[in-house]
């Protein structure tokens, strides 16, 4: 069998939960390799985050600059780039179907807000939320149906894209946690019950729902609580607005931390919140459950697939703050009566992890 070349490119994902996957996806296919005859070849915004084996990295330090540069690599650079390594597989990690020229094609789409309605606060926050549930429809689109496969993350995304563009080679592969052995130890008050919510401060991250529910809670409640936030004051102007009305002593704004750190929080975190409006996934569910951790969450379709099968889960609607005050409250009382969760989605087709994902672009076709 003659080596195969595959070029996975992740240019832009620089952050949170996208960085998650191209991190979980070098590292995997790092193992995968061994003893196979594949040259891997990774671009990425900056190799010095990254040290797995078996790897070749080109680093693309200005890609997260402007849209401009951005699009120049995927519709122009890229193509000559592909012309000189003539790739077998050509897998783009982050949502564009790019112009290459490579036997097979494929691309990951994660990008949530093709499917978000925005509101007049996202623009007022952030004006791309409200710009990119328009401009990713139709970025989505271009090469699309080049592609030997679209991954997509969750059952309803796929039927989504298929009535969207039409298409009939939408494939589901639920992300797989990676554990991080490396975590840092977090060290929190014993005397208090802690909650957490890893995030970037992008306004469909709803914290304003926790603001409103601690509102509602009793002081003697209150006073048994922090809650961890990962945003800061000056990094954006939702986390600005959150910090500015929500300056509670309940409320622990602990800004960016790295991936160690926040499964260091995982560790010592009493039960994970997480009030996201929309997510093609929600990987700090996944992560909270290997855990073992309770978990408080959106009661929403996204939430309920990434959950699975799981004991200790509460779903609240995100817009009666009611609902989650009583769940921390019945927490801190210790008088909580889990709802539990259960798969009700045929998941014969879909793909479980790196590895069988890395079977199906690899496979002859």
């Amino acid at each position: 069998m003659k080596q195969k070349t595959i070029v996975i490119s992740g240019i832009n994902m620089v952050e949170g939960g996208i960085f998650t996957i191209l991190d979980n996806c070098l590292q995997k296919i790092s193992a995968y390799s061994e003893n196979k005859r594949i040259k891997i070849i990774a671009l990425i915004h900056d190799k010095s985050k990254f040290d797995y084996p078996n790897i070749e990295y080109i680093e693309f330090p200005r890609s997260k600059k402007s849209w401009f540069l951005r699009l120049y690599y995927e519709y122009f650079y890229f193509k000559k780039l592909s012309m000189k390594i003539k790739p077998d597989i050509w897998f783009s990690l982050h949502d564009i179907s790019p112009n290459v020229v490579a036997k097979n094609r494929f691309v990951y789409c994660h990008h949530p807000t093709v499917f978000y309605k925005s509101t007049f606060k996202d623009w007022r926050f952030d004006y791309k939320i409200g710009v990119f549930s328009i401009f990713y429809k139709y970025l989505y689109q271009i090469n699309i149906r080049k592609n030997k496969a679209v991954f997509v993350q969750q059952h309803w995304i796929k039927k989504e894209f298929e009535t969207l563009f039409s298409i009939k080679n939408v494939v589901t592969c639920h992300p797989e946690f990676t554990s991080n052995s490396n975590l840092i130890k977090i060290h929190l008050d014993n005397s208090k019950i802690h909650f957490f919510y890893p995030l970037i401060s992008k306004s469909f991250k709803n914290i304003e729902s926790i603001g409103e529910a601690v509102k509602l809670l009793p002081e003697n409640i209150k006073s048994k609580i922090k809650i961890h936030l990962t945003i800061s004051e000056g990094e954006s102007n939702y986390a600005n607005y959150i910090i500015h009305n929500y300056n509670m002593a309940e409320m622990n704004y602990i800004g960016k931390i790295s991936r160690e750190e926040v499964f260091g929080y995982y560790k010592k975190m009493d039960c994970l919140l997480f009030p996201s409006k929309l997510e093609t996934w929600g990987l700090p569910l996944t992560e909270s459950k290997a855990f073992k951790k309770p978990i408080f969450a959106a009661n929403l379709p996204y939430a309920k697939e990434t959950v699975g099968d799981y004991d200790t889960v509460c779903f609240f609607d995100i817009n009666a703050p009611e609902e989650l005050a009583s769940l921390i409250t019945k927490f801190v009382n210790k008088t909580i009566i889990y709802q539990g969760n259960k798969t009700e989605i045929e998941t014969t087709n879909q793909l479980n992890n790196w590895f069988e994902l890395f079977d199906f672009i690899l496979k002859e076709q």
